[in-house]
């Protein structure tokens, strides 16, 4: 990876982002980040949109060069190469138009926004990219801190990690040598085991073990094992049904735990 890629509106959720980021890049030897922004207007009478769409580019701008100047003052600026960029456009577009290949950049995100559900951890920003994002993300909750990434937990759903995912979760993996991968199943009682369960990691150089758990709901069920087990990091394939969506299905959300605490890294499923 060669650059990381933190989206803000500048709240104290951003700020943590940008912060977890930081600690992550000084692990990777990653010294490039990018500060964004994007801002959007709604749409209204063309004399009106023009007014308010200054308005709000001024406001990037200005908030950015806030950030820039804090980002000086706390001497991060000396560790690392920061560039800004503001946008006009939605979040996720925002972010498309900066990645060129898959593997090449990371973003780090925060709690950007406060309705919904999801919403009300990570923002409805964040809960946007997560569920549409065509790019490797980690979504840090705001009391989120960077703790070496010692506990890493795969969400499985059996199907089988492309290699470009492996290469990030390589590259995750080897942020501390004492660093271990635990893929977790959630099989609920009449599923009947599968040779599958290391979604293709045994041929792999990445060290893992595997855990299969009971449970009628999956969420609940993972929920409660990576609150339970001082997981430091989750990672969940996004794909278009099954797993990822049951995990991320607004009715089940507002209902789990890992979601105040524990930082997540979505990857897109790639056939």
């Amino acid at each position: 990876m060669k650059q990381l890629i933190v989206p803000t509106d500048f709240s104290d959720g951003a700020w943590n982002a940008l912060l977890y980021a930081t600690d992550i890049g000084e692990k990777l030897g990653i010294r490039e980040i990018l500060v964004l922004n994007s801002y959007e207007a709604h749409h209204a009478g063309a004399a009106t949109w023009v007014s308010i769409d200054k308005i709000m580019q001024k406001d990037s701008e200005k908030g950015l060069d806030k950030w820039m100047d804090k980002i000086k003052k706390t001497g991060i600026s000396s560790r690392f190469n920061f560039h800004r960029k503001s946008i006009h456009s939605g979040l996720v577009e925002a972010i498309n138009s900066q990645i060129d290949d898959y593997n090449d950049k990371l973003v780090v995100m925060g709690s950007l926004g406060e309705t919904g559900m999801v919403e009300k951890i990570f923002g409805s920003n964040a809960s946007d990219v997560a569920l549409k994002a065509n790019y490797p993300v980690i979504m840090v909750p705001s009391e989120a801190k960077f703790l070496n990434c010692k506990n890493v937990v795969l969400g499985s759903d059996y199907d089988q990690v492309a290699p470009r995912n492996l290469q990030i979760m390589r590259t995750i993996c080897a942020f501390d040598p004492t660093t271990k991968l635990q893929i977790v199943h959630v099989q609920d009682e009449d599923e009947v085991p599968s040779s599958k369960a290391s979604m293709g990691l045994d041929q792999d150089d990445i060290p893992h073990s595997i855990k299969v758990i009971s449970g009628d709901d999956v969420s609940e069920a993972l929920d409660e094992y990576v609150t339970n087990s001082d997981t430091d990091l989750l990672v969940l394939i996004k794909k278009d049904s099954g797993f990822f969506d049951k995990f991320f299905h607004r009715s089940i959300t507002k209902k789990l735990t890992l979601l105040g605490h524990t930082p997540l890294l979505i990857l897109k499923r790639i056939d």
